[in-house]
């Protein structure tokens, strides 16, 4: 590997990666866990969460963040 290569998988935060793994773990029909304005926004844009397109209700994991958490495994 050469020092010029760059990793695409993007840096966020351990708060973040707690609060990504919280939302992993919602089952049965629980309600997802609250999350701060500051993680939100960088989940959003990590591109691991989405907001439903008619901004009502709460986030979800995408397909990335997924693959985030089971890269981390």
């Amino acid at each position: 590997m050469s020092e010029n290569e760059t990793s695409t998988v993007p840096t966020i935060s351990a708060s973040a990666i707690w609060a990504l793994e919280r939302l992993a773990d919602i089952r049965y029909g629980r309600d997802t866990p609250a999350l701060g304005w500051s993680i939100t926004r960088e989940l959003i844009g990590a591109g691991f969460v989405r907001y439903p397109t008619n901004g009502r209700g709460s986030v979800s994991i995408t397909a990335a963040g997924q693959t985030f958490l089971k890269n981390r495994k």
